[in-house]
């Protein structure tokens, strides 16, 4: 099998076990993958899992976010969609302090506008990552960030 073919079948067999949801079952299984295959290759394969889920189970796909959000590859993943994010914002033409800003949890607080600028022409995987950094104040409709 080659490497390609191999990392495919343990895609699967990742997605297989995810997708029984039980935070016990997926704990002691990423243990054993960490023993027996190297660090880099086991966040690899979780990331994997997490793109491929979005866009075929959103269920386990929020289940894994929500519940393993300290696992390494989740927290990288999601310090890349915050990344992203900001990129897109800037790149929009929105401001730092202005249109957006920082909760003390590292999420993006922004507005209902600026979030709908934000979503356009986002893939349905990247609006489900997206929405697990994004807030949006309920209190103070009015509110200008």
């Amino acid at each position: 099998m080659n490497n390609l073919e191999l990392f495919h079948f343990h895609l699967e067999r990742a997605i297989y076990v995810l997708k029984f949801q039980d935070k016990q079952l997926v704990e002691y299984w990423i243990e054993h993958l960490h023993l027996n295959l190297d660090y880099q290759y086991t966040d690899s394969l979780l990331t994997a899992a997490v793109f491929e889920l979005s866009a075929t189970d959103t269920d386990t796909c929020h289940w894994i976010l929500d519940n393993f959000s300290d696992c390494q590859p989740y927290t990288d993943l999601l310090d890349n969609v915050i990344r992203f994010a900001i990129g897109k914002l800037i790149q929009q033409g929105f401001i730092l302090g202005q249109d957006f800003s920082f909760t003390a949890e590292g999420k993006i607080l922004l507005n209902e506008n600026t979030k709908i600028a934000l979503m356009a022409d986002t893939s349905v995987s990247d609006n489900l990552l997206l929405e697990k950094v994004l807030i949006i104040p309920q209190q103070t409709p009015s509110l200008t960030i």
